[in-house]
């Protein structure tokens, strides 16, 4: 069978972008979710010779319905969960495994959440990095926590790139990997043997891997494994991307500096979000959000992943998915928002935290008068 990413109506798709909205109250300006709706965005859409075509959609859809894509890419392989075809495969990991698995959380493992799914007769598969806890679960009646906001980003692939993004993943994400099914892979496949488990004791490791969909659409593959014991987001990603970046991720307890480690570029925290620009009156601070998410400040890149930027995450593996797109690039940028003082613009918002964690910044600007 061909493995693939599958738009909201069940059709293939090079890739797919979702995010999740949490449970929301109404207030003004702002609907009432249920915490299951999300907004939604693939390579169709972004193929339109339109540009006024090339929206951020509200889906008609949530992801408790069993309908839209993320549910019809995951039936497409977990239909027959228990009686799969011998050539098709996967593997799922999550740092926070859903019940069925029956077993404790390894917090030696990565903060890393997904789902590798392979066929090895068409030579095809299928990416979903996400940041659900304690999802896919194939025999679950039910869907985890919408407590808070998620994202998802899927793409299709050859079983070569699977393969190399397996082998990364073994000693760099480091994933807690749970009901794996090799299907007829030999044993000396990477796929193969991160179903296994990981290494116990990696070396130091930060890496980039450039590869494409099987669309050709380029992405980058940036990971760390615990060892390495640096802040993934600062010290990795951004001087990989070589711009500023703005991150959306779960922020609890002591964060890292902004400074990055070439001591150029720049990181700074999203504190609010808000999807009214996408056509979704949605807004919710940053705590209500459970996303890894990024995107840099002058080039188009937009990082989907699933390790946070907290200092107790340098001694977790975990990575990002880092690709450009013009229409994404600008949805969340408009979407995410740096809490300022009154007065002062997005602009100098990032002016005024930078001058307030680099010991060489100049001095912050001043609001202007009313």
């Amino acid at each position: 069978m061909n493995v693939s990413a599958l738009d909201e109506s069940g059709k293939p798709v090079d890739w797919w972008f979702i995010y999740k909205v949490p449970q929301l109250n109404a207030g003004v300006g702002c609907d009432a979710a249920t915490g299951y709706e999300y907004v939604y965005y693939d390579s169709t859409i972004d193929s339109n010779a339109d540009p006024r075509q090339k929206n951020i959609l509200k889906s008609p859809y949530t992801l408790n319905s069993g309908k839209g894509a993320l549910n019809l890419t995951l039936d497409s392989v977990f239909a027959n969960f228990k009686n799969p075809a011998k050539t098709t495969g996967w593997i799922l990991y999550n740092d926070e495994l859903p019940a069925t698995a029956n077993r404790h959380d390894d917090g030696s493992k990565g903060h890393t959440k997904g789902v590798l799914a392979f066929d090895t007769q068409s030579g095809t598969a299928f990416w979903l990095l996400h940041s659900w806890p304690k999802f896919a679960d194939p025999d679950a009646t039910t869907d985890p926590t919408p407590k808070y906001g998620q994202t998802y980003l899927c793409i299709s692939l050859d079983i070569a790139t699977a393969r190399l993004i397996a082998a990364q993943m073994y000693d760099h994400q480091e994933p807690q990997v749970y009901f794996p099914n090799t299907a007829d892979l030999p044993n000396t496949d990477a796929l193969y043997k991160l179903a296994q488990g990981t290494a116990t004791k990696p070396a130091p490791l930060g890496d980039s891997i450039d590869l494409k969909s099987i669309g050709g659409t380029p992405f980058k593959v940036i990971a760390k494994n615990r060892e390495w014991n640096k802040d993934f987001w600062n010290d990795l990603v951004g001087p990989i991307l070589q711009d500023d970046m703005d991150d959306e991720t779960w922020i609890r307890g002591p964060i890292p500096p902004i400074a990055d480690s070439d001591g150029i570029h720049k990181t700074f925290d999203i504190k609010y979000i808000n999807l009214g620009y996408m056509g979704a009156h949605w807004a919710w601070p940053e705590t209500n959000d459970h996303a890894k998410w990024g995107i840099t400040l002058h080039q188009p890149w937009v990082c989907i992943g699933d390790i946070n930027r907290m200092i107790s995450q340098r001694k977790r593996g975990g990575g990002t998915i880092a690709f450009q797109n013009q229409t994404l690039w600008i949805g969340l940028s408009k979407a995410g928002l740096l809490l300022a003082p009154p007065g002062h613009t997005r602009t100098q918002a990032h002016e005024l935290i930078a001058s307030t964690h680099h010991p060489h910044a100049e001095a912050p600007p001043k609001a202007p008068k009313s």
